[in-house]
């Protein structure tokens, strides 16, 4: 799990940028989604809601929060468990002792456990941990145990949001009888956070000096926040709060803080949860897993959209040639980004690959558009390439959010666990020698990516990695050769998770030997937030340590939209089908398609906007939500997805329906009433369009995924 940015665009680089620069984790912290209260109204879309009164943000990293302040906090210091402290014994009821309630949010128990920064010298300096509890709901005096979670990154903070989607929506029945426990791992957070001011402002144009200006900054502390040292400072917590055994969750980059945890401390684990594991130890330095999927996740999702299929029978042949035509012939041009910001941007492979692909997968936007949106630009249509080359612009910068993710505490657990191909104790001649020597022995393609495409300096390639430009220290999560034994384990994959493929999830299964792996089809990064199958899967793997019935992830976990393509006019759009009425025109039914696409495309861009958006042509977008009725609000104001179609309503969701009744403005600027209906994002249903023809009522359909 991984934290969130200002910018959906700025943010999905940033989270996944920690994946693979550093550490390879993913950000994509979706995992940060945050649950609450909307969560029936968007779970089907997005993932979680805030339960908060702040309307939320709709980015795939969860919910933008109010950020905790330091010194807002009520919490009590619990004794540094490195030193005999009577608080381990003590027994466990409603909130284990040494906890007061959070300032920010008195549901929650907060506490700091100072812990050795440098364990080889437990006396000297020390880092406060900040540990936050959710007590168990039920009537029970004394909770049945723990259920440890951190969070990913390498660099998010699990306590600044993302903990209320678990206690909310991914483990709240397991919270009846089962303190939920999330930890700030030490330069994380309120741990003692790592505040590198100029990398955590993220210009690209300064990648590699900042991160060296960072190491320099933390001096001789720099390689002392290592996966080991997370590990041992759980147990710590575990300790000083008087758990004797745990269970563990951890997705994307927590998974290898959950593994390091059994490995190092395996008789204190019941049973272990790890969702996307960004699994380190073992894997290519080149991080090829995720371009080599690219092709299989692309072609998935346009051959599951009814009209993407249509428009392109062969989806996988389409993405070969959409990489092999950018590689050829960059498309540049000034793209409005989904917030309405213009950017002079060029769209070639490299951009495609670490980008619209990569950070955008974790949105399904880069994925399930670029096909179509490439079609366009072949046909002179440049504006919908050009939107999602916008929205992830490397010139908005790829700052972050302090409390929220800590690109110094990045750098440095990366660089310290990280696999690279260079000795990180080397001088900096043998280090850069030794990268480009491995970097030569690389194939010319990774599937249908190209070498230079995906392995590229910076933000976009992460090749060579930022801890090139320092020395660090190598310290492996765990040996290559270990297993834990007798510690029930059930991994989660997503069918199209692109910054930890289903390929890279599955080596957790070499280590947790006693484990079961479910891939959740057509779910994405951090599965456990697609779909109620993830908490169920969960949920009852935590109460009974066994998998049980999985036949859920065999159900699509979100029926994605994907359009077939984007038409400049009606003339170009496919028609809809007619369900009732009077017979229409093949005219009326392509603007029926139009109209509905029109909101479709313009709700589905601003589900990553925190705020108001544009529709793709123009017009505009504004968004609402109403925590009272639980409801969302899009109102559209002349949105144009073609030229020649103003459409004009509002659109209004509560639990997974949509309805909106809408102003449509056609060719010849006639003017009609139109209703669109359905639960839109969900798998094989279709949205209803209900308008006026000669004076009769007709019906029409297009796919609601």
């Amino acid at each position: 799990m991984c934290g969130f940015a200002r910018r959906s665009s700025a943010s999905a680089t940033r989270r996944a940028r920690s994946c693979r620069g550093a550490a390879r984790c993913r950000p994509l912290t979706r995992s940060a989604v945050v649950a609450g209260v909307a969560t029936a109204v968007f779970s089907l879309a997005v993932g979680v809601a805030s339960a908060t009164a702040q309307p939320p943000s709709f980015s795939p990293f969860g919910a933008d929060l109010p950020g905790k302040r330091p010194g807002g906090w009520s919490a009590l210091t619990v004794p540094a468990t490195t030193r005999p402290a009577s608080v381990g014994a003590a027994p466990m009821r409603s909130a284990p002792t040494g906890l007061t309630p959070c300032g920010d949010d008195p549901a929650f128990q907060c506490a700091t456990v100072p812990v050795a920064l440098d364990r080889r010298h437990p006396d000297g300096r020390m880092v406060n941990l900040h540990v936050e509890v959710f007590p168990h709901t039920g009537p029970q005096v004394q909770a049945d145990g723990a259920v440890f979670v951190t969070c990913g990154g390498p660099g998010c903070s699990i306590t600044s949001g993302p903990k209320l989607g678990f206690s909310g929506f991914v483990l709240p029945e397991v919270a009846q009888t089962r303190d939920l426990v999330f930890v700030d791992q030490r330069g994380v957070g309120l741990s003692d956070v790592i505040d590198c001011p100029a990398l955590q402002a993220g210009a690209a144009s300064s990648f590699y000096a900042d991160s060296a200006a960072c190491h320099d900054q933390l001096g001789d502390t720099a390689d002392l926040y290592s996966t080991t040292d997370v590990a041992d400072d759980l147990d710590d917590v575990r300790r000083a709060l008087g758990y004797e055994q745990i269970d563990l969750f951890g997705g994307s980059y927590a998974g290898p803080d959950m593994m390091t945890y059994a490995v190092r401390h395996t008789k204190r684990v019941r049973s272990v949860v790890l969702a996307s594991p960004a699994v380190v130890v073992g894997t290519d330095p080149f991080y090829a897993y995720a371009p080599k999927a690219m092709t299989a996740i692309a072609a998935k999702l346009c051959g599951r959209s009814p009209a993407c299929l249509a428009a392109n029978p062969h989806p996988a042949r389409a993405f070969v040639d959409v990489a092999r035509d950018l590689r050829r012939h960059p498309v540049s041009g000034v793209g409005i980004d989904s917030a309405g910001a213009p950017h002079q941007i060029t769209v070639d492979e490299n951009l495609l690959a670490n980008a619209i692909m990569y950070f955008r997968g974790g949105t399904f936007l880069g994925p399930g558009e670029i096909i179509p949106a490439m079609n366009a630009s072949r046909h002179g249509d440049d504006v919908p390439l050009l939107r999602l080359g916008a929205d992830v612009d490397p010139a908005n910068g790829f700052g972050t959010d302090l409390r929220e993710f800590s690109a110094g505490h990045g750098l440095a657990r990366g660089c310290v666990d990280g696999v690279l191909p260079f000795d990180k104790s080397a001088g900096p001649v043998a280090r850069a020698t030794q990268f480009a020597r491995a970097f030569a022995r690389e194939p010319d393609f990774y599937g249908a990516i190209s070498k230079p495409a995906w392995a590229h300096p910076g933000y976009l390639g992460f090749q060579p990695s930022q801890c090139i430009v320092s020395r660090w220290e190598d310290r492996p999560m765990y040996s290559a050769g270990a297993r834990v034994k007798g510690v029930p384990t059930l991994v989660l994959g997503g069918e199209y998770d692109l910054p930890v493929p289903e390929a890279v999830s599955k080596l957790a299964t070499k280590v947790m030997v006693d484990s079961t792996y479910v891939g959740l089809r057509a779910a994405g990064h951090d599965p456990e937030f697609s779909s109620s199958c993830g908490p169920e899967l969960v949920q009852r793997f935590i109460d009974t340590r066994a998998a049980g019935d999985t036949s859920c992830a065999d159900r699509p976990a979100m029926g994605w939209w994907v359009p077939g393509s984007f038409p400049t006019s009606v003339e170009d759009a496919p028609a809809a089908a007619q369900r009732d009425g009077k017979p229409a025109t093949e005219q009326e039914r392509r603007l029926a398609t139009v109209a509905a696409w029109t909101v479709m495309d313009t709700v589905q861009h601003n589900f990553f906007i925190p705020g108001d958006s544009v529709p793709l042509r123009g017009g505009t977008l504004a968004f609402a939500f109403d925590p009272i009725e639980n409801a969302a609000r899009w109102t559209l104001g002349d949105a144009h997805f073609t030229e020649d179609v103003a459409v004009s309503g509002t659109f209004s969701a509560i639990g997974p329906d949509f309805d909106g009744e809408f102003s449509v403005t056609g060719p010849g600027a006639r003017t009609q009433t139109m209703r669109i209906t359905g639960p839109f994002l969900t798998d094989r249903a279709a949205m209803t369009i209900t308008s006026d023809i000669g004076g009769q009522p007709a019906t029409f359909t297009v796919p609601a995924y």
